[in-house]
């Protein structure tokens, strides 16, 4: 075994100031250790041996793990981008959209021309930053704090909703028929490829603090699913977010994280492996959410 049960590629170098300096190829890093943390590790200290395995740097699964990614990395040929032959006319899309009550930010041709080829190309779930404007979205919070809810406790999800129809009126209804009008589908439509039909599917969600939704890709019916953040001043420290990922052993290991912030809005197309859960918020979460049917 090789000392303290370091990677076998790991090298060893004495250093100038009777430490050691490791050497570690895989990750192309040098870690230097002083005379005193050695002395530890070959004591067997537990709080230096942690260290090493926190930085990856002993044997273990974990480790197995990444230096396998890692070669699968640079073996692997470079990724292709998807091939796109048809053209996309953003500036209908955003004279269509420029007629509905959006944030102005988002009646921009550039700003949509950039969305869709983005998503065309691979890049995953939109993220509306302020599409819904202030005013509305405040409304919208408000009326959904005094809905009556129906609380919901199932395997995967833990929380309280309410339907939002065109028969509840007020800003919640307004902002159903703004994601539902024939211009708002085409837009959504056009980044992610495929038809939205008219009846948007849309609930009030409330998460309290350790409430949550686990890991799911989303029915297979969806033809995208929908997100309308209610929450004015959200933190990272609160919780919260959808995070999209890949499910393993341990639970979802999340690549990307979209907090519910008052009047963002994220859309996807949900897939077999479109993996995302809602993390639990440390505060009271208000959301929209729903789908379009494919």
């Amino acid at each position: 075994m090789s000392r303290w049960n370091l990677r076998p590629e790991v090298m060893i170098e004495p250093g100038d100031d009777g430490g050691l300096d490791l050497l570690d190829p895989l990750f192309e890093r040098l870690i230097r250790l002083d005379a005193r943390t050695v002395e530890s590790l070959d004591e067997a200290d537990p709080v230096a041996i942690a260290e090493l395995d926190a930085a990856y740097l002993r044997a273990c699964p974990e480790a197995d793990a990444l230096r396998r990614a890692a070669w699968y990395a640079r073996l692997r040929p470079e990724p292709v981008a998807p091939r796109v032959d048809d053209a996309v006319d953003c500036a209908t899309i955003a004279a269509g959209v420029a007629t509905l009550g959006w944030a102005d930010a988002w009646k921009d041709t550039e700003r949509w021309r950039r969305l869709i080829e983005t998503a065309r190309s691979g890049g995953g779930a939109l993220s509306l930053s302020g599409l819904v404007p202030g005013a509305l979205a405040t409304a919208a919070a408000v009326q959904a704090n005094h809905l009556p809810l129906s609380p919901m406790e199932t395997p995967i999800v833990s929380g309280s909703r309410a339907v939002v129809d065109d028969a509840i009126g007020g800003a919640l209804a307004a902002v159903r028929a703004l994601f539902d009008a024939p211009e708002a589908r085409a837009a959504f439509g056009a980044a992610l490829g495929r038809a939205l039909n008219l009846g948007l599917t849309l609930n009030a969600w409330s998460l309290a603090p350790g409430q949550r939704m686990a890991a799911h890709p989303d029915g297979a019916r969806y033809a995208a699913t929908l997100v309308v953040g209610l929450n004015a001043g959200w933190t990272a420290a609160d919780g919260g977010a959808v995070a999209f990922g890949e499910p393993g052993p341990d639970g979802l290991r999340v690549r990307s994280r979209w907090l519910p912030h008052l009047g963002d809005v994220l859309v996807f197309a949900p897939t077999a492996d479109t993996w995302h859960a809602v993390e639990p918020p440390t505060r009271p979460r208000w959301t929209l959410s729903g789908w379009w049917l494919g």
